[in-house]
């Protein structure tokens, strides 16, 4: 939990931060260097990988994650769908009590032939949503995988594949000119302070309860 602290710390010291404009160069800047070293197969590519962020796909995941790993286990069978939605309260939240604007509809790279599903670019965009569903729910299959063997000799290959995709969802929103810089980053650390908290917790019951992992076979 002192981890998650720590995170939670520093989103809020970033969101000061926001609110008082010292990213605001930044942003702009940092937008305008992607975007103009782009081109349209990077906007399929990055369009593509956005969905990995979305709530649809997140919450698939978690769904997935709760019945393989906790058969029978039914509070932490809920829990990888519950932060997901916890997750996406709080960046409805945000977005409602700090009205930090998000980019011009002129920055929006996405491809008009790809499907938006749910996510539509509004007046604020402060933290990004992909970015905070995709820590909490890649991280944690990233954790499951590392302490629980949810993958077995396999998982060690997987950890650099998570961290990599979890890094392109958030290139990819501040490309595709949904979010700025500093949105992805306040949503990497509030979705680090979920998923600390989280492990936290599944630790605990781990080593409480060793006949938790049993679940595994």
């Amino acid at each position: 939990m002192i981890t998650a602290g720590i995170f939670l710390a520093a989103f809020i010291l970033l969101t000061i931060l926001v609110l008082a404009g010292a990213f605001t160069t930044l942003d702009l800047r940092l937008t305008d260097y992607l975007q103009h070293r782009g081109s349209y197969g990077q906007d399929l590519g990055l369009g593509l990988f956005a969905y990995l962020g979305s709530i649809e796909v997140t919450l698939l995941v978690a769904v997935m994650l709760g019945f393989a790993l906790f058969r029978g286990l039914r509070l932490l069978a809920v829990l990888p769908v519950a932060f997901i939605l916890v997750a996406s309260g709080l960046e409805a939240l945000g977005k409602q009590l700090l009205p930090i604007p998000a980019p011009p509809h002129a920055l929006n790279r996405f491809p008009e032939i790809l499907p938006a599903l749910t996510h539509n670019v509004g007046f604020y965009s402060y933290p990004s949503g992909h970015v905070l569903r995709a820590t909490v729910a890649y991280g944690l299959v990233l954790y499951l995988a590392e302490r629980w063997d949810l993958f077995g000799e396999n998982s060690s290959r997987l950890s650099p594949v998570l961290v990599v995709a979890t890094f392109l969802i958030g290139y990819g929103v501040v490309y595709l000119g949904w979010h700025w810089f500093s949105d992805a980053v306040g949503g990497l650390l509030l979705g680090l302070t979920l998923l600390f908290g989280l492990i936290a917790y599944l630790e605990r019951k781990r080593t409480v309860n060793p006949g938790h992992t049993q679940a595994l076979d």
